[in-house]
């Protein structure tokens, strides 16, 4: 704990009490308050855009980001060695799963208010269109890969757990891909009109483990924030929620709604989400590591991870359904016959 209370000592704070709550994470109490300090995971060529997140913040008053204190070097961060640490307040954070209606309206708050549009030239325009040709060809030999599989595991006399579960789940994956095609074709074609680009400052990161909500809601740990398109985030929250089976699938749906009433999205950017939500990838490698035996690990590991990607798919093409419906998107079907 020496290195740590060097740091500490460097923000003339002096503890009582030191509780390392993670590898990276330590609770400290000391000057009659209660801190949290980290140890960051930010490469150097990523630490301006840190520290830019928290001039951002305190310019446009996003009081949902968690402040940094500065040290008396008037600093954001101290060194120890090579390491760079940051203390914030420590917030008790109320609960433990946050609710997703409070996190969609604060995000989008946070992407509205740092919104920048950039003009797309002919050159990104093509090269974008390029990009997403590649991977709709990759996503038809995901496609052709996970049918081998399938007839593969069909043969063998009996079965595995992960064998069969694959199995079980192939109609489901097969509907995933049908849609995904039909969706980068609605992109592809939204494309050929695409004149502007929305950035927003983007958290990179955003899950409940950095959501805190005690008298305040806070956004914390930006280590990996960035200015890209607002559905990072969206897609982020969204993949870490459906990964388990007690989260209210149906909820995420609706309160999306209170999203898009802080930071509107437009029709190509909820196919472009519903892209990113159906992205198979996961799924896939996890199959393929199996078959290869690349990772030790147990049968139950493989289920489970296969469940939860699967979770999430299925989720992908409820988000396509639901899209269509609440916000007038061109149906599927309509597209299709149309294109």
């Amino acid at each position: 704990m020496e290195n740590i209370r060097r740091v500490l000592e460097s923000y003339h704070v002096y503890p009582v009490d030191i509780n390392k709550v993670t590898e990276r994470l330590f609770y400290i109490k000391g000057n009659n308050q209660s801190y949290a300090l980290k140890k960051a995971s930010i490469h150097d060529e990523k630490l301006p855009l840190w520290l830019e997140v928290y001039r951002t913040a305190q310019t446009q008053n996003l009081q949902n980001i968690l402040p940094v204190y500065l040290n008396p070097s008037g600093n954001l961060y101290s060194m120890d060695g090579n390491d760079i640490y940051y203390l914030t307040p420590w917030i008790e954070s109320t609960n433990r799963t946050q609710s997703i209606d409070k996190i969609y309206q604060n995000i989008g708050y946070i992407h509205a208010k740092t919104r920048k549009v950039q003009s797309i030239s002919k050159e990104m325009q093509d090269s974008s269109r390029e990009s997403f040709l590649i991977y709709k060809n990759n996503m038809l030999e995901l496609r052709k890969n996970l049918l081998k599989y399938v007839e593969h595991f069909e043969a063998q006399h009996f079965m595995s757990p992960v064998e069969l579960l694959v199995c079980t789940q192939y109609r489901d994956l097969v509907q995933v891909f049908y849609i995904l095609e039909r969706r980068l074709n609605q992109y592809l074609d939204a494309l050929e009109e695409l004149t502007e680009w929305k950035v927003s400052l983007c958290h990179g990161k955003l899950k409940d483990s950095h959501v805190l909500h005690g008298n305040q809601f806070y956004f914390t740990n930006w280590e990996n924030a960035s200015y890209e398109h607002p559905i990072l985030d969206l897609t982020t929250i969204i993949q870490d929620k459906t990964l388990y089976h007690d989260t209210d699938k149906r909820l995420l749906l609706d309160k999306l709604k209170v999203y898009t009433d802080e930071n509107k999205l437009e029709s190509h950017e909820l196919t472009l989400l519903t892209i990113y939500l159906l992205n198979p990838s996961n799924y896939l490698s996890t199959i393929e590591s199996y078959v290869e035996a690349r990772l030790e690990k147990s049968t139950i590991d493989y289920v489970i991870k296969l469940q939860r990607y699967h979770r999430q798919l299925v989720f992908g093409v409820a988000f396509s359904e639901f899209i269509e419906e609440e916000f007038e998107m061109v149906p599927l079907d309509e597209s299709i016959s149309e294109s």
